[in-house]
């Protein structure tokens, strides 16, 4: 136990800052495979403030004659990482005619945070409008497909608003889906009857007479085509399956990405293969499958649009992956981390369902999955869009902004830090102007200057945020252990412990010697905790390596 002037001097620093760290501090829960499971907000980086320890959960006893002296209470430590700068307010208006008022009526009504709202309606309408055209600039082909990494807490409303954004994209998915039944059923059949048929006819002792007589009943009937638009957790082959045998293209959603990020496509063993075939998609609408025991194929014209909504805690471990950051996965989505909204919001009675705004974004999004897309000659669902050109002052007003961009990454420039996100940028514009031309006419043949202009200020807005979470969420693993130490003990009300109680009893992010010693350095470095003097007795036996959490911790 400590020592009565040690006692006097925690006890008194604590009713000096309050019972509150706990809602400051991060709060890790793992799973034995150490998946995060929940978090609450960040540590503050200023004096944070403890709640008093008043059951150890480990006993030291007192044969040592005098601990170590505290740390001067009035001394704030260091704060483990940079504050993350808050957001700027997405350029709403930039959005059109359509999308416009339909993330005004959302906004005014669910709300939820504006660049949740827009990056959802982008996305589904990327999911409509990309089988239907590319943008075709000197020479190149640019794919509409667009991918989004929406962070939010729980309980900010993603899950209803990627319902708004998707409900015809859903509903046209469920009416394809009864028609497929018919037609699969159908297709059963007939391949029966060929195959009967073909036994009937297919008798001889000349092979080329056999030939004749199979090919004189005609070509197999041809399977129907899946009819899904969307899917939340895929395998990579499995969404390979939907682009071969489906409509040739579809959209990622997901208002929990942890699903997707942490499930069976994302994990170790799958990883890389995953990420570098959905960048060929992103890239160029293709991807192979060759595969030894069950054929060979190669399959072009495709498109996959992305949105993924993920937690923070989920966030924060994909931001600091260096393989989905190095391989330029991550780079090839457009990032936004809004500000929490909630605290802030009073049920408005409107119902969404009959707003005009949203019932004219309904009806373009039916009338873009309504219209057969250009195919390739002799194929079924190879997609051949078509071009969408740029008029003469939208190319020199995107070439401008190009080499604006390309600028900015200089060394001493603000998008040196990211310029993976940066050399994309440009592409980006391309992309999110051909989606919001054709949303604003699904007939239109060229790009104008000002479609081209809202474009470039919302990728511009994405490379902003791009800059701004980067960085302060890509945190080093020793950094991550060391939240999770400071959290864990303050959770338990643990004042003072040791190595091997940490190990078997702390968070199970640290469950090794090296990285309970590397996180526990940095917080003793930044002044959130002492180390006590080898031998210093818990649990009745001395410990080599033990620790005093400050109370201003």
């Amino acid at each position: 136990m400590m020592d009565a002037a040690s006692k006097a001097a925690y006890e008194a620093a604590l009713r000096e800052n309050g019972p509150t760290i706990l809602a400051s501090a991060r709060k890790f829960r793992h799973t034995e495979t150490g998946e995060i499971l929940g978090k609450v907000s960040p540590i503050h980086t200023g004096p944070a403030n403890a709640r008093r320890p008043q059951a150890a959960e480990i006993s030291r006893t007192s044969e040592i004659s005098s601990d170590p002296p505290l740390q001067s209470v009035s001394t704030a430590p260091d704060p483990l990482r940079r504050p993350m700068p808050p957001a700027e307010p997405y350029p709403l208006a930039c959005l059109g005619e359509i999308l416009y008022p339909a993330a005004k009526a959302m906004l005014e009504t669910v709300q939820a945070a504006d660049a949740v709202i827009a990056a959802s309606l982008l996305a589904a309408s990327s999911v409509a409008s990309m089988p239907h055209a590319d943008v075709c600039i000197d020479g190149r082909y640019v794919p509409l497909a667009l991918w989004f990494l929406s962070i939010a807490d729980s309980g900010e409303r993603k899950s209803a608003v990627d319902e708004l954004a998707t409900r015809r994209h859903r509903m046209t998915e469920r009416e394809a889906a009864k028609k497929h039944e018919e037609k699969a059923r159908e297709f059963e059949i007939e391949t029966q009857a060929y195959s009967v048929l073909c036994k009937k006819e297919g008798k001889g002792k000349v092979i080329g007479e056999i030939k004749t007589k199979i090919k004189a009943v005609g070509e197999p009937p041809q399977e129907p085509l899946l009819p899904y638009l969307l899917t939340a957790d895929p395998t990579i082959e499995g969404l390979h399956k939907l682009l071969a045998r489906g409509r040739g293209y579809g959209g990622v959603f997901s208002d929990d990405a942890g699903d997707f990020l942490g499930g069976h496509a994302m994990n170790k063993d799958n990883k890389m293969r995953a990420v570098a075939s959905l960048s060929k998609l992103w890239d160029r609408g293709e991807f192979d499958r060759v595969r030894g025991g069950d054929g060979s194929s190669k399959h072009y014209g495709k498109r996959v649009a992305l949105h993924l909504m993920a937690q923070p805690v989920i966030a924060e471990s994909v931001l600091s992956d260096p393989l989905l950051i190095g391989q330029g996965f991550l780079a090839r989505a457009l990032l936004s981390w809004p500000a929490s909204r909630a605290g802030t919001r009073r049920y408005v009675e409107h119902d969404l369902s009959i707003d005009p705004a949203m019932i004219k974004y309904w009806q373009r999004v039916d009338k873009l999955l309504d219209k057969d897309p250009p195919l390739a000659e002799n194929t079924r669902n190879e997609l051949s869009p078509a071009a969408l050109q740029l008029a003469p002052d939208a190319k020199r007003m995107w070439v401008n902004i190009s080499n604006s961009i390309e600028s900015k990454m200089n060394s001493s420039e603000p998008l040196a830090s990211i310029k993976a996100w940066g050399s994309k940028g440009a592409d980006q514009i391309l992309r999110v102007a051909g989606v919001l031309a054709l949303v604003d006419d699904p007939d239109i043949k060229q790009v104008s200057a000002e479609t081209i202009g809202r474009a470039g200020e919302i990728v511009a807005w994405h490379l902003g945020e791009a800059a701004r979470i980067i960085g302060t969420a890509c945190i080093p693993p020793e950094i991550r252990n060391a939240e999770a130490i400071l959290a864990w003990a303050h959770e338990h009300m643990i004042a003072e412990t040791h190595s091997g109680h940490v190990l078997q009893f702390g968070p199970a992010c640290v469950r090794t010697t090296d990285s309970l010693r590397l996180a526990m350095a940095v917080l003793v470095r930044h002044g959130y905790a002492d180390e006590l003097d080898p031998g210093t007795i818990f649990d009745g036996a001395p410990r080599r390596t033990a620790w005093r959490l400050l109370p201003c911790a």
